[in-house]
């Protein structure tokens, strides 16, 4: 689509002013795009008789750039010419005269590109509230509507009927009157010729002259030079009337016609008042010039004869005004009184035609003798004796010489400095950052906590409350912790499609993996009276019956450690089964709902090199534990997993993503995952909870974690329980089920409800803790996921990986049992806000942190296919075949 120009080179931006779109380089440009369009839409239309007529359009449009039509301009008067020229150049192809098919795409063509022009932004490029159309034309296009059925066209005829009513209940034309009534466009008229009074200027005997008398030679010069190209000028060719093409006497009539009438309209009813005087006055002050130049020529001159004289001169202007009293209107003067023998129209007419130049100056009426005399020649003729005292005497230390000396070395002393002085005394002036007692460069803000951003862009949300920036630690009170994150969701109408939001954004998928009935999309994701609202309804989408939501910080805002807190009023009511709402975390190098990022990823956290890392958690058979008492779907196998990708056993120079132990081997890396929770109803009589797990590889024998005292802690049991379920051949699970506040549910009372986990990644004093109606639930220590002997597994560390948040809403029966017949859909978790907390000395806050990079590995592997036999030297061989799914 030819849009815009190219780049202006000293800003490297398309400089798009209100004149580009009215000139030829746009207009044609876009007059052969829509043949274009014209053409391949009804090459598509005829080859797919199948497929909706409109949809084949769209696909056209989309093909050839059309959609890039609404980009942003830059002011209301190029954005007003861009629509209104763009608009008429689609009316012009739905005139009567254009064949049924090119008029019926000009029609979808309209109706597509007024409707998809955007409404909320800033400006708004819907700028034309009416498209302006002539009564004519208007009527012309309302006929559309009576396509011949039958024809090849019928199928397009309720579209057409569609847009036109569209267009009638919109208002989108303004009417104009017909055509016909518009004025005449000035270039259609035959062309008259003004001649410029300084054409012979030149020629004036009263031009500057040289000093000193002329001798005779002079004169007689002068005289032959005058009459020369007076002669040249009144022989030239005119080509409007002695070449212009073949002209009827109806055309002449109708010229002399149309030019009376304007005559008339000027001066009233009366044809000899001063518009038909104008040209005759005007013709005679021509020949009055003329006559003024006759009497420069001297009646005794022995250069020319009378004869030639008279023919060059006043006999052959007079003779030329007898011609024009008789009707026959040659030369100049004819041209003047506006011939009816020349009908050339202007646009027909070439440049050099137009204007008759020849390449010789001296035709032009400009005299190149050097004795001619000019109006600045004593700018070139010096004279001494005029000169002398300008010449003569003065020194070089004058006023104005030392103000100009003084003023470049004013300048040459300022540049020097700028742009050598002062970079070289900043250099070594300057104080090195501080962190002034913050915790980060710059310091604190004046607030005491967070630097402030242009817009709300920061970590920490503008509309948080002062009195939430610090916080006490959930398991030591004694330790204070910092806000690194938070989000209110105060800003109602926010989506999270991708690149709507600089944090959060939604997911367009099917979550296979867990067999949920939902498809996920963005729309089901918005903010609203405060809260972030996650639906769940009943909505056909994509094959599925069910539409939910779900957000993440992918690769935007990730954490190592501290405290994550939410506030939530949880969906549905608290005594119907089937809803599976959700707050959790994954390591940045696995993306949620995307399979193949998650292949050998999740739910790992391990950093050694043994079985552990080994598919299905053997290497020949062995150990048995790993083969017995595992899965009973799986006919009793320990684990299903495909082995660790990226693990300790990584040989060098494979890829990874890093970094390297002291002994030289790579560190394990993964995608470890940490609930908040997952919220469920069920018991007898029905009652919501929470499961508030971790999700762990390798696997303990039997998924028997070492839940002893030491490392199980739950400070109240009434509401608190271990979870029976321990794990399956793709996870195990630590985990334990809360008792919720009842009335925090969407259909009861509708309160909101605090849940959290707070964390320290690593082994030894590692340990995960969980919230529940701000209440601690239940932690889990190192020791619990220590190593375990039976199954040959070293110790695995609670995550050290960069997490990311994720919010999400579905449905599955993986998950628990659907009540269909009392579930109330459409469902809403809505959640108040989220807030992220780390040890005030401890902030570690990023998806690309030194000790665990993820930010090259993600950009090598996100969008390909990799397919390839990990292992060197050791017995743990994988195969890999990675792609996005």
């Amino acid at each position: 689509m030819a849009l815009y120009p190219a780049p202006s080179p000293s800003h490297a931006e398309p400089t798009l002013q209100p004149s580009y779109f009215t000139s030829s380089l746009y207009v044609e440009s876009l007059r052969t795009d829509i043949n274009d369009l014209v053409l391949l839409y009804e090459e598509q239309y005829k080859a797919n008789n199948a497929e909706p007529p409109f949809s084949v359009f769209k696909s056209v449009w989309r093909s050839q750039g059309w959609h890039l039509l609404h980009l942003r301009v830059f002011d209301d008067r190029t954005r007003e010419r861009f629509l209104t020229t763009t608009f008429r150049l689609f009316l012009e192809k739905s005139k009567k005269l254009e064949p049924l098919f090119t008029r019926v795409t000009a029609v979808l063509a309209l109706y597509t590109l007024y409707s998809t022009q955007p409404l909320g932004t800033t400006p708004a490029l819907w700028y034309l509230k009416h498209i302006t159309i002539p009564a004519d034309q208007h009527n012309d296009l309302q006929e559309l509507d009576a396509i011949p059925s039958g024809t090849e066209l019928s199928a397009l005829r309720p579209i057409i009927s569609f847009i036109l009513r569209y267009f009638r209940e919109h208002g989108v034309f303004l009417i104009l009157p017909d055509s016909s009534l518009f004025p005449e466009n000035p270039r259609s008229l035959p062309r008259e010729v003004h001649v410029d009074r300084g054409l012979i200027a030149s020629l004036d005997p009263s031009s500057t002259k040289k000093k000193g008398r002329p001798t005779r030679n002079d004169k007689t010069r002068k005289e032959k030079s005058a009459v020369d190209s007076l002669e040249s000028w009144l022989d030239k060719p005119q080509p409007l009337t002695e070449h212009s093409p073949a002209l009827t006497k109806s055309k002449a009539d109708e010229y002399q016609l149309l030019k009376s009438e304007l005559l008339m309209a000027i001066d009233g009813q009366n044809p000899d008042s001063e518009g038909h005087s104008a040209i005759v006055k005007a013709n005679r002050l021509v020949l009055q010039r003329l006559q003024e130049v006759q009497t420069y020529v001297p009646q005794a001159s022995d250069s020319l004869s009378r004869q030639e004289r008279e023919s060059a001169g006043v006999g052959r202007v007079e003779s030329a005004m007898e011609d024009l009293a008789q009707g026959l209107n040659p030369g100049i003067l004819g041209l003047l009184e506006g011939s009816g023998n020349s009908s050339q129209d202007i646009g027909s007419v070439s440049f050099t035609e137009r204007f008759s130049l020849s390449p010789d100056p001296t035709t032009w009426g400009s005299i190149l003798s050097p004795n001619h005399p000019e109006p600045d020649d004593y700018l070139h003729n010096p004279d001494p004796k005029r000169d002398r005292k300008y010449d003569s005497g003065g020194h070089m230390f004058t006023y104005r010489g030392l103000t100009n000396l003084g003023c470049m070395i004013t300048l040459c002393t300022g540049m020097l400095t700028l742009f050598a002085g002062y970079p070289i005394f900043s250099h070594f002036t300057a104080r090195k950052p501080s962190d002034m007692g913050g915790f980060n460069i710059g310091g604190i803000n004046s607030t005491g906590q967070i630097p402030s951003f242009l817009g709300n862009y920061g970590l920490v949300d503008r509309e948080t409350p002062a009195d939430a920036f610090y916080k006490a630690s959930y398991t030591n009170p004694s330790q204070q912790l910092q806000l690194v994150f938070s989000d209110e969701f105060n800003t109602d109408g926010r989506t999270f499609y991708p690149g709507d939001d600089p944090y959060w954004e939604a997911v367009d998928l099917h979550y296979w993996a867990t067999n949920n009935m939902e498809w996920y999309d963005p729309e089901a994701v918005v903010t609203r009276d405060g809260f972030l609202e996650v639906s769940l309804s009943r909505k056909d989408a994509h094959g599925l019956q069910y539409q939910g939501g779900m957000i993440s910080t992918w690769n935007k805002f990730c954490f190592t450690g501290g405290l994550l807190e939410v506030s939530v009023t949880l969906p549905g009511a608290n005594n119907v089964m089937g809803l599976w709402p959700a707050v959790w975390s994954m390591g940045n190098l696995g993306r949620a709902g995307y399979g193949a990022s998650l292949e050998g990823m999740w739910p790992y956290t391990y950093d050694a090199c043994d079985v552990g890392t080994a598919p299905n958690q053997t290497v020949n058979g062995q150990p048995v534990e790993a083969t017995i008492n595992g899965d009973t779907s799986a006919n009793g196998a320990l684990s299903f997993l495909p082995g660790q990708k990226l693990s300790r056993c990584t040989c060098p120079g494979e890829e990874h993503p890093g970094p390297i132990h002291n002994d030289g081997t790579f560190v394990g890396r993964s995608a470890p995952e940490i609930d908040v929770f997952e919220a469920q109803v069920s018991g007898e009589p029905p009652a919501g909870g929470v499961s508030q797990s971790a999700q762990w590889a390798p696997f303990n024998a039997a998924y028997t974690w070492f839940n002893t005292s030491d490392n199980l802690i739950i400070p109240d049991q009434t509401r608190t329980t271990l979870n029976s379920y321990t794990g399956g051949a793709f996870q195990q699970a630590t985990s334990c089920v809360t008792t919720t506040n009842q009335a925090c549910y969407e259909l009861n009372e509708a309160c909101t409800s605090i849940y959290g986990f707070e964390y320290r990644p690593g082994f030894d004093t590692a340990y995960i803790s969980w919230i529940a109606d701000a209440r601690l639930t239940w932690t889990l220590r190192a020791g619990g996921v220590a190593a375990d002997e039976r199954v040959q597994i070293s110790g695995r560390p609670v995550p050290q990986e960069p997490m990311y948040l994720i919010i999400n809403l579905g449905m599955s029966e993986n998950f628990g049992g659907v009540d269909f017949d009392h579930l109330t859909l459409p469902a809403t978790m809505r959640v108040d806000w989220i807030r992220v907390y780390q040890p005030l000395h401890d902030i570690n806050v990023g998806c690309d942190p030194a000790d665990f990079p993820t930010q090259a590995y993600i950009n090598e592997y996100v969008d390909q296919s990799l397919e390839h036999v990990r292992g060197c030297s050791t017995n743990f061989k994988q195969y890999w075949r990675l792609h996005e799914s």
